[in-house]
């Protein structure tokens, strides 16, 4: 299976993003560790069906830096607890099956993390002047409503060049068992996508559909002072076959608290300046596509 990941320029260091957990002692820290554990909950009028630890752990110098900012799952129903905690190891490369998610565990990681920067730096870049070497990770609950949570993941890096890497996948889960309401995305032997169980969308391939996604994507354009003036402007700019066919995005759309969001990686549909083209459907719209598992948990 191929994970896709949004790839999104990240210049020297990551903290416009929201990355980077600063603390007045971290900017001059030699190869520190600055961590805080808390206790939270992410109430969105609903009482949470997840306990939650916030896990901020940081290790950086002159040469590497390395931040996780993680949202836990500490308690609550066994079968969501075990579905959230998968996709945050997904997010942050975590293989391990027997990963608990204890401050000690994901300091492990960061220091794993960190030692590998530092090698690259060492191996690549003899008379390398520019900034540090940079891996950021940051999972939230984004969304809870009466019948599902969202989680949203960040995974940011740099390792030289004119600019890094980021990757943004929201997931949403079903409070009662955990199940994942989406898609997966693989290959064919022809190299092209295909989704794989799907129990968001009942039909992928509507007319209507695929001119909500255009509309979509045209907001999202004007959105950011980049209006279209004509579908042929839009066809030249975007690196698709028919842009009343644009193709659903790699990760699957999630939920929020008054919609579907479809959010499309680094170059899916468009070049690296277009940026992570990114737009809600109002449950009002997108509905009539929804599966009758997936519109179950509209609020």
């Amino acid at each position: 299976m191929k994970r896709t990941f949004i790839y999104i320029m990240m210049a020297a260091a990551f903290s416009a993003c929201g990355h980077r957990v600063s603390t007045a002692d971290s900017a001059e820290a030699d190869s520190a560790y600055i961590d805080s554990t808390k206790v939270d909950s992410v109430v969105a009028e609903v009482k949470p069906a997840l306990l939650i630890d916030t896990i901020r752990i940081e290790r950086s110098d002159s040469m590497a830096e390395v931040s996780m900012n993680i949202q836990w799952p500490t308690g609550g129903n066994e079968a969501l607890v075990k579905s959230v905690r998968q996709f945050i190891c997904d997010i942050c490369g975590i293989k391990d099956k027997d990963f608990k998610g204890t401050k000690a565990d994901f300091k492990d990681i960061v220091d794993v993390e960190y030692n590998g920067l530092v090698e690259s730096w060492n191996g690549t870049y003899e008379d390398w002047d520019g900034p540090s070497f940079t891996s950021a990770a940051e999972v939230e609950q984004l969304v809870e409503m009466p019948a599902f949570v969202t989680f949203y993941g960040e995974h940011s890096s740099y390792t030289g060049g004119a600019h890094g890497m980021a990757g943004h996948i929201g997931k949403t889960f079903r409070k009662s068992d955990g199940k994942v309401i989406g898609y997966e995305t693989d290959y064919d032997d022809h190299f092209n996508i295909v989704h794989k169980g799907d129990n968001l969308l009942k039909d992928m391939k509507s007319p209507k559909l695929y001119a909500l996604i255009k509309a979509g994507v045209l907001s999202y354009f004007k959105a950011y002072g980049q209006a279209m003036k004509d579908d042929a402007e839009l066809a030249d700019y975007l690196q698709v076959d028919d842009i009343n066919r644009i193709p659903l995005p790699a990760n699957a759309p999630y939920f929020s608290k008054t919609g579907v969001v479809f959010c499309y990686t680094q170059y899916e549909i468009a070049p690296y300046a277009a940026g992570i083209i990114t737009f809600e459907i109002p449950y009002s719209k997108i509905s009539p596509f929804l599966t009758n598992e997936a519109k179950e948990l509209i609020p």
